[in-house]
């Protein structure tokens, strides 16, 4: 009994710095994130006025939250099927061994390893309206300023986002694919199965749990997407591309609204950790299935 008393004093000594910094840096900032949530504060002024739930009551009524809320469905359905959808197309071609495969592998790859506000400055060059390289040739199929169209603006930053991270994706599901035995693409070839229906019953379920993972990290990115964002439209034309991230540095940081950008961040917090506990009982049904 006493060396098991002594065992546990050792153990929480050592994990106590750990335990100590979680509890500064992520425990407290979230439970004061909440208080704040409920007073009308400047994020300055030594005074708040408590307003209770009137914060939460107006994000409700706030048409650029709404939009917020729309660019954020739009981002993550578009960004997470598309990447995973290509992603898993390209692992499985790389599969089997060509000239070059490493190669392109890597250049596929290499946007997942730029700075989104590197990417956002090189496609704005391209697509700006007054300055862009590629405004001549746009207008010859109609297109006038992508960035500066309200209705196409926030389908470009999504597509950027698409031609940078489905080479992540596709990593991540070459490494699935790769720890699959080879006996059991053999077996499937002498019982006469085509590559589609190698691809459909034997590739796609073993790498269901990337797909959830890949959901989840993408859910999550779009709820966070800024740079990129900043980078391209600023948010812009007309709030037309706001994101939670870049709405809540403007509620917080340009207006000065601390207590309503908190209220945002809850709402965040909240979308995050409902997507991920769907996901994740999602994963753990199917995998008592199988």
């Amino acid at each position: 009994m006493i060396k098991y008393k002594h065992s546990a004093r050792t153990g929480l000594l050592f994990v106590a710095p750990l335990l100590l910094f979680l509890l500064i840096y992520m425990v407290y900032p979230v439970i004061y994130n909440i208080q704040i949530s409920f007073f009308n504060w400047n994020g300055i002024a030594k005074t708040k006025d408590f307003v209770g739930f009137e914060n939460y009551r107006t994000l409700f009524s706030d048409s650029v939250f709404s939009i917020t809320t729309r660019n954020f469905f739009y981002f993550a359905v578009a960004t997470v099927s598309i990447q995973c959808v290509l992603g898993l197309l390209l692992a499985s071609m790389f599969r089997n061994a060509y000239f070059g495969r490493d190669m392109t592998k890597a250049v596929i790859f290499m946007p997942a390893m730029l700075s989104p506000i590197i990417i956002g400055s090189v496609f704005f060059r391209l697509l700006d309206p007054n300055i862009g390289y590629l405004k001549e040739v746009l207008k010859l199929f109609g297109i006038r300023g992508p960035l500066s169209d309200p209705q196409l603006a926030i389908w470009v930053i999504i597509m950027v986002n698409i031609w940078q991270w489905t080479g992540y994706s596709m990593t991540l599901y070459y490494g699935t694919i790769v720890s699959i035995s080879d006996d059991m693409f053999d077996s499937a070839m002498i019982d006469g199965a085509t590559q589609r229906q190698i691809l459909r019953h034997i590739i796609v379920p073993f790498c269901r749990g990337t797909t959830y993972n890949l959901t989840i990290v993408g859910v999550i990115g779009a709820l966070k997407q800024f740079d990129l964002v900043v980078a391209l439209t600023g948010g812009g034309p007309a709030n037309a591309t706001q994101t939670f991230a870049t709405y809540l540095y403007q509620v917080a940081f340009v207006n000065f609204r601390q207590g309503y950008s908190s209220a945002i961040s809850m709402i965040m917090f909240l979308i995050a950790l409902v997507i991920t506990i769907v996901q994740l009982r999602a994963y753990n049904a199917k995998s008592l299935e199988v």
